[in-house]
């Protein structure tokens, strides 16, 4: 029988939440974590009130920009889109299932850093021929500093580790050579590793920011594989069992798409009907 997926719960519904929906776009509703004050806060205290909340829409725009450069591929990929959420990590576009082919994975992760180094560059380039005044303390003015920020994002997003789009990226790339469940072991893996890093630059240097987004990549990164081990070994048994996927036993996890700046996830809240793979 046909059957709406179950959602998951645990640490994702935990960080989830307390989002509220502020705007939809092409279909997709738009959220707002909570834990984006924190993130007005410190701007206003590093660069002022009104330089900081001007800072913050501008980031804003931003990163829902690039998860829509995410979702628009996926949707043309067939993957039905939930809902994007903004946290103080920056987004998530949160999907009922990711492509399982290569090629489609590459360019639904690859969209996104595309959407930031578009930004990233017009806003360079823009803001030098804006008579704006400087941010304090920088000496470039507030476009600039947007156009800056992308591009930093996009440097952070291919870091080639789960769950940044760079893990993604990898693991489209070692899919055909490797096979999936591996491919996502070594992406995986990476995360970690980088996870650890920042966890530890972060506890010596006093950044807490930094350590929250340690913990949430090492968790991340153990939650793509664990998922994907479920999801490849749900598949053998299909192989193995003619009839299997059309069992009780075909409910597998929702694809979680940890896609966009600063370790980040959610389109529609739909009520689908998910038929097993093919």
């Amino acid at each position: 029988p046909r059957r709406e997926r179950r959602r998951n719960t645990g640490i994702t519904h935990t960080v989830f939440k307390s989002s509220y929906q502020v705007a939809t776009v092409i279909g997709i509703p738009i959220k707002v974590h909570i834990s984006l004050l924190l993130v007005v806060l410190l701007l206003a205290n590093r660069f002022g009130l009104m330089t900081g909340i001007l800072l913050e829409v501008g980031l804003v725009i931003s990163i829902v920009l690039h998860e829509l450069g995410h979702s628009v591929v996926a949707l043309r990929k067939g993957c039905q889109v939930r809902e994007i959420t903004l946290l103080c990590i920056g987004g998530a576009a949160q999907m009922e299932k990711i492509p399982r082919r290569p090629l489609d994975e590459f360019q639904m992760a690859i969209a996104g850093p595309a959407v930031s180094l578009a930004l990233g560059l017009v806003g360079v380039y823009v803001g030098s021929l804006l008579p704006l005044p400087e941010v304090r303390g920088l000496p470039i003015n507030l476009i600039q500093l947007l156009g800056a920020i992308n591009l930093g994002l996009v440097l952070f997003n291919l870091l080639p580790s789960f769950p940044m789009d760079g893990g993604r990226i990898l693991r489209a790339v070692l899919t055909p050579k490797m096979g999936r469940l591996r491919a996502t072991f070594v992406a995986a893996r990476l995360g970690k590793i980088m996870a650890v890093l920042f966890g530890i630059k972060g506890f010596f240097s006093g950044d807490w920011i930094l350590v929250f987004i340690a913990f949430f990549v090492f968790i991340a990164a153990a939650n793509e594989y664990k998922l994907v081990s479920i999801q490849e070994a749900m598949r053998r048994q299909r192989q193995a069992w003619p009839g299997f996927g059309d069992s009780h036993w075909d409910d597998e996890p929702d694809d979680q798409v940890t896609i966009s700046p600063a370790p980040f996830k959610r389109g529609r809240k739909v009520k689908a009907d998910i038929q097993a793979d093919d």
